[in-house]
């Protein structure tokens, strides 16, 4: 049977304890599960701190540089014949490889860039059973303050220093014993081994401590477990998605992840935003656009929507916020200017639309300007007034001037 892997299903199962969110997931236990590879973590569990997968089958440290923040490795009893692929952890500050098939002194070099690392555990490797073996890793490792879970001290690592050259150079000239691994055809042939066979087998046990006999045990123990669970529940089968487009060519609507959105458009653009979560990693996101909708998948969930006008798929800005994670289209119309992206031409229409709000703004502003200066007009004297209640009427009366005599006896009006 295959054997087991990696599997973004398998993630999600252990990742129960954050919600099944692994873009954000800090511990994760992957022990005894018999898995043969290291895989999928620096895709989907980029944020790991301390990550378990001791008691597997893994051979080789692969698949582990883009997790930068890696604090805890435990790879304890495995088949792991040399330390390798490390560098760009660079805050790895614990490594445990008890019990693994190590046997080239020279290898603890690569751990050199390793500026974190404070810890390291290699009990049960054949390179312990070497000399000089522990002052050559301490002089090789300076950061180190435990190997083997013993505290080093300043004396110790002083004589590590007077005799490394020295150890250095015996190590130059030691064999290095690589164990043999499992041939595919002797494990190929597990799977048509009756099960009968494969127990006696096991039953008499094998004096060999190889990565060979570790890998082709632990295959025989699955077909077995797998043969005597006759009703063990078959897998599902995989959900087939529904027709996104008609056979006449219509685009069906969907929002499998009900998200919010929002389309706006414009005489050039059209802009599409998308409300994701910010702790939704951006490898997991894919947009497509085409000539009357686009199509965006985060992680499997798809939205699909059809615009109301045509676009230009070949003209497509897209942009995600680091605040909040939204995801923002800027996809230019046919028929829109050339020598400007899809993202200037919507800038260059926000900055029009503001003068033209601008401009109306100062007209509204002008004219209410005027209706108040009117309002504020003091009124002529042939105005007819309209005296206030209990005050007595008076009309103003203009005389012409051929009507007007002088009398010398009419006293002064006062």
């Amino acid at each position: 049977m295959p054997p087991q892997r990696i599997t973004r299903e398998l993630l999600l199962k252990r990742a129960e304890h954050n919600d099944g969110d692994l873009s954000t997931l800090r511990e994760i236990t992957l022990h005894q599960f018999d898995l043969e590879k290291i895989e999928a973590l620096d895709v989907y569990c980029r944020k790991l701190q301390i990550l378990y997968l001791q008691n597997n089958q893994i051979s080789k440290i692969e698949n582990l540089n883009k997790l930068k923040e890696l604090d805890y490795l435990n790879l304890t009893l495995n088949n792991i014949t040399k330390i390798e692929n490390l560098e760009g952890c660079e805050s790895l500050r614990k490594l445990d490889l008890t019990v693994n098939f190590i046997d080239d002194l020279f290898c603890v070099e690569s751990l050199i860039p390793c500026e974190s690392l404070r810890e390291l555990f290699l009990t049960g490797n054949p390179m312990t059973q070497k000399p000089g073996y522990r002052e050559f890793v301490i002089c090789t490792l300076p950061q180190l303050t435990h190997l083997d879970g013993v505290p080093i001290d300043k004396s110790e690592r002083l004589r590590a220093r007077q005799r490394y050259l020295e150890i250095k150079a015996e190590a130059a000239h030691l064999p290095v014993v690589v164990p043999p691994q499992a041939d595919a055809d002797s494990l190929a042939a597990i799977d048509t081994t009756p099960v009968e066979q494969l127990t006696a087998e096991l039953q008499k046990g094998s004096s060999d401590h190889t990565p060979a006999a570790r890998l082709t045990a632990a295959r025989q123990l699955a077909k077995i477990r797998a043969d005597k669970d006759p009703n063990k529940p078959k897998p599902k089968p995989p959900k087939v998605p529904l027709a996104r487009i008609e056979p006449d060519g219509r685009v069906l609507q969907c929002n499998e992840g009900k998200y919010d959105f929002v389309t706006d458009e414009t005489p050039d653009v059209v802009r599409f935003a998308v409300a994701i979560s910010k702790f939704v990693d951006t490898s997991l996101i894919d947009a497509q656009v085409f000539d009357e909708y686009v199509r965006v998948q985060v992680r499997e969930k798809l939205l699909q929507v059809r615009f109301d006008v045509p676009v230009d798929p070949s003209r497509v800005v897209a942009q995600r916020s680091q605040a909040t994670g939204a995801l923002v289209l800027y996809i230019a119309r046919p028929g829109a200017p050339v020598g400007l992206d899809a993202l200037q031409l919507y800038r260059k229409w926000e900055k029009e639309m503001e003068k033209a709000k601008a401009a109306e703004k100062a007209a509204a502003d002008a004219a209410a300007a005027e209706a108040r200066a009117a309002s504020r007009a003091v009124p002529s004297l042939d105005a007819k007034v309209v005296p206030n209640e209990g005050q007595q009427r008076s009309v103003p009366i203009a005389l012409a001037a051929e009507d007007w005599e002088d009398d010398p006896d009419v006293p002064p009006l006062v």
